[in-house]
């Protein structure tokens, strides 16, 4: 009798058992705003007409990081807060407690795109194909230096390397209905417009460790400037003019390893310290937060509005 009794006895005991360690682990929402000039560049086409153009696909992967606080006078921008310098020539860690991202730096399943494409700003492979061809006119070539002309070939080729068999898979593309409008286009790629002209994204801190570190900083000047801690930082990696390359992606080392018969390239993935040393890869044209949002709460959903351009 007692022998079958005692488990749920057991079982009870356990489960009434907690142990507070004192953690705020939550899964932190908020939104990412661009202005239009942001994703605005001029262009000249094959017949040397010249045109501006305002495209989500002019918008390189953002990096948000949440950090202690912010300051003036490390980088020509508010910057977070850094550690000692341990080496010379190189900048202290920011020492984030973590961060993500609004798209990611994705295999291309072809050499000439290694560190080329974000994901979540094509609505398919034939605006891959287009964007570089007729755009950039750069257009997009195999391992043979072919000319690739549809983007049923740039699909195939992800599907054939990848041993996959669907676009959801590959993760470049628009593949789901994000906003319930029954199509699969424009709107649902990450950064939408809105009414007032703007780009938003939405974005998720996964599980994210909260911490209310209010404290304050005595100044060059001996005054103190009190922080609040838990500040978040953004930044966009604008695509370079030209080539569309992006600086954040290591395409030498880095990423999915292809290694077949006459074609071998790594396809690129982000530098591990992008966001304990922003200001090393921070370069001409990228947008940047111009006020970090500091947190009252967990329960904040910022709005972090990239809105200024580094220039120099």
């Amino acid at each position: 009798m007692s022998r079958y009794t005692l488990i749920p006895v057991v079982v009870a005991t356990l489960a009434g058992c907690h142990w507070d360690e004192g953690l705020v682990i939550e899964n932190m929402v908020g939104t990412v705003v661009l202005a239009p000039e942001a994703l605005t560049r001029p262009f000249v086409s094959e017949e040397g007409v010249e045109s501006t153009i305002t495209d989500p696909r002019l918008i390189g992967p953002v990096y948000l990081g949440v950090y202690s606080g912010v300051t003036a006078g490390i980088e020509p921008y508010l910057y977070p807060y850094v550690g000692p310098q341990f080496v010379e020539g190189v900048s202290g860690d920011t020492y984030p407690y973590g961060g993500t991202t609004v798209g990611d730096i994705r295999y291309a399943c072809v050499e000439f795109l290694t560190c080329k494409l974000t994901s979540g700003r094509f609505v398919d492979f034939d605006a891959i194909v287009d964007w570089f061809g007729n755009t950039l006119q750069d257009p997009v070539v195999d391992q043979f230096g072919n000319e690739i002309e549809t983007g049923d070939f740039l699909r195939q080729a992800c599907y054939d390397l990848l041993e996959i068999t669907s676009d959801a898979e590959v993760r470049i593309t628009a593949y789901e209905d994000r906003n319930g409008d029954g199509a699969v286009d424009e709107g649902d790629l990450d950064f939408v417009v809105r009414e007032d002209g703007k780009w938003e994204a939405e974005f998720t801190l996964w599980q994210q460790d909260y911490f209310d570190n209010s404290a304050k900083v005595e100044e060059d000047d001996g005054s103190e400037d009190e922080i609040h801690g838990f500040t978040l930082f953004g930044w966009m990696d604008a695509p370079a003019v030209g080539s569309g390359e992006l600086s954040t992606c290591n395409g030498e080392v880095a990423g999915f390893n292809e290694n077949t018969y006459n074609n071998y390239f790594y396809g690129g993935r982000p530098y591990l310290d992008v966001l304990n040393d922003p200001g090393f890869y921070i370069s001409t044209g990228d947008w940047v937060s111009g006020e970090p949002y500091q947190y009252e709460s967990e329960w904040d959903t910022p709005e972090l509005e990239l809105n200024f351009e580094v220039t120099e």
